[in-house]
Protein backbone atom coordinates (compact mmCIF):
# COMPACT_ATOMS: atom_id res chain seq x y z
CA UNK A 1 0.00 0.00 0.00
CA UNK A 2 1.45 3.29 -1.05
CA UNK A 3 1.92 5.68 1.90
CA UNK A 4 0.45 9.36 1.61
CA UNK A 5 3.37 11.26 0.42
CA UNK A 6 4.10 8.84 -2.30
CA UNK A 7 0.01 9.59 -3.51
CA UNK A 8 0.78 13.01 -3.16
CA UNK A 9 4.24 12.81 -5.05
CA UNK A 10 2.02 10.53 -7.51
CA UNK A 11 -0.63 13.23 -7.89
CA UNK A 12 1.42 16.07 -8.01
CA UNK A 13 3.42 14.92 -11.13
CA UNK A 14 0.54 14.20 -12.96
CA UNK A 15 -0.66 17.56 -12.24
CA UNK A 16 2.61 19.10 -13.15
CA UNK A 17 3.24 20.70 -9.90
CA UNK A 18 6.45 20.19 -7.87
CA UNK A 19 6.90 19.53 -4.32
CA UNK A 20 8.01 23.01 -3.66
CA UNK A 21 4.71 24.73 -4.87
CA UNK A 22 2.79 22.58 -2.33
CA UNK A 23 5.25 23.59 0.38
CA UNK A 24 4.48 26.79 -0.44
CA UNK A 25 0.98 27.31 -1.16
CA UNK A 26 0.89 25.69 2.31
CA UNK A 27 3.25 28.16 3.92
CA UNK A 28 5.44 25.49 4.94
CA UNK A 29 8.89 24.61 4.32
CA UNK A 30 9.47 21.23 2.47
CA UNK A 31 11.70 19.63 5.47
CA UNK A 32 8.35 20.91 7.60
CA UNK A 33 6.23 19.25 5.20
CA UNK A 34 8.55 16.19 4.85
CA UNK A 35 8.14 15.21 8.83
CA UNK A 36 5.01 15.81 9.49
CA UNK A 37 4.46 13.56 6.67
CA UNK A 38 7.17 10.73 7.68
CA UNK A 39 5.72 10.98 11.42
CA UNK A 40 2.04 11.24 10.79
CA UNK A 41 1.84 14.64 12.39
CA UNK A 42 0.20 16.29 9.41
CA UNK A 43 -3.02 18.32 10.39
CA UNK A 44 -6.11 17.21 9.09
CA UNK A 45 -6.75 21.00 7.85
CA UNK A 46 -3.23 20.84 5.71
CA UNK A 47 -4.28 17.89 4.33
CA UNK A 48 -7.64 19.26 3.63
CA UNK A 49 -5.58 22.29 1.61
CA UNK A 50 -3.52 19.84 -0.10
CA UNK A 51 -6.74 18.18 -1.20
CA UNK A 52 -8.04 21.51 -2.41
CA UNK A 53 -4.86 22.66 -3.87
CA UNK A 54 -4.67 19.51 -6.08
CA UNK A 55 -8.32 19.42 -6.73
CA UNK A 56 -9.00 15.89 -5.35
CA UNK A 57 -11.27 14.44 -2.87
CA UNK A 58 -9.80 13.93 0.74
CA UNK A 59 -10.89 10.82 1.26
CA UNK A 60 -9.18 9.61 -1.88
CA UNK A 61 -5.61 9.66 0.39
CA UNK A 62 -7.09 6.53 1.60
CA UNK A 63 -7.52 4.53 -1.32
CA UNK A 64 -5.82 2.43 -3.33
CA UNK A 65 -4.89 3.66 -6.70
CA UNK A 66 -5.92 5.83 -9.33
CA UNK A 67 -4.90 4.57 -12.50
CA UNK A 68 -6.46 5.74 -15.29
CA UNK A 69 -8.22 8.94 -13.93
CA UNK A 70 -8.33 12.23 -16.06
CA UNK A 71 -7.74 15.03 -13.79
CA UNK A 72 -8.28 17.39 -16.89
CA UNK A 73 -12.00 15.72 -17.52
CA UNK A 74 -13.41 14.71 -14.42
CA UNK A 75 -14.96 16.42 -11.54
CA UNK A 76 -12.63 16.01 -8.57
CA UNK A 77 -15.23 15.31 -6.21
CA UNK A 78 -17.08 12.89 -7.86
CA UNK A 79 -14.82 9.61 -7.88
CA UNK A 80 -12.89 7.84 -6.08
CA UNK A 81 -9.67 8.12 -7.86
CA UNK A 82 -7.72 4.98 -6.12
CA UNK A 83 -10.09 2.38 -7.10
CA UNK A 84 -9.36 0.46 -10.44
CA UNK A 85 -12.54 -0.44 -10.85
CA UNK A 86 -13.60 3.30 -11.08
CA UNK A 87 -11.07 4.10 -13.08
CA UNK A 88 -11.72 1.09 -15.43
CA UNK A 89 -15.63 1.92 -15.35
CA UNK A 90 -14.66 5.94 -16.36
CA UNK A 91 -12.50 4.93 -19.34
CA UNK A 92 -15.48 2.52 -20.55
CA UNK A 93 -17.74 5.48 -19.94
CA UNK A 94 -16.02 8.08 -21.81
CA UNK A 95 -15.28 5.69 -24.79
CA UNK A 96 -19.38 5.06 -24.76
CA UNK A 97 -20.36 8.40 -24.51
CA UNK A 98 -17.83 9.20 -27.52
CA UNK A 99 -19.19 6.47 -29.12
CA UNK A 100 -22.88 7.89 -28.55
CA UNK A 101 -22.06 11.38 -29.91
CA UNK A 102 -20.32 10.01 -33.43
CA UNK A 103 -23.93 8.08 -33.35
CA UNK A 104 -25.51 11.38 -33.14
CA UNK A 105 -22.92 13.29 -35.22
CA UNK A 106 -23.92 10.58 -38.25
CA UNK A 107 -27.61 11.07 -37.54
CA UNK A 108 -27.79 14.01 -38.47
CA UNK A 109 -25.69 14.01 -41.29
CA UNK A 110 -28.55 11.45 -42.58
CA UNK A 111 -31.02 13.80 -41.62
CA UNK A 112 -29.15 16.37 -43.71
CA UNK A 113 -29.18 13.74 -46.28
CA UNK A 114 -32.53 12.87 -46.27
CA UNK A 115 -34.11 16.06 -46.07
CA UNK A 116 -31.96 17.07 -49.56
CA UNK A 117 -33.13 14.32 -51.28
CA UNK A 118 -36.65 14.78 -50.32
CA UNK A 119 -36.31 18.44 -51.51
CA UNK A 120 -34.95 16.92 -54.72
CA UNK A 121 -38.04 14.95 -55.19
CA UNK A 122 -40.01 17.17 -54.70
CA UNK A 123 -38.73 19.41 -57.55
CA UNK A 124 -39.17 16.52 -59.99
Amino acid sequence: MMNLKAKILQVLEIKKFTYADLASYLNISESDLDFSLENNTLEIRTLELISKELRIPLYSFFRENFDGFDFEKEAYYNVNIWSKEESKYTLELKALRQEIEQLRIDLRNKDLLIDALEAQVAKS
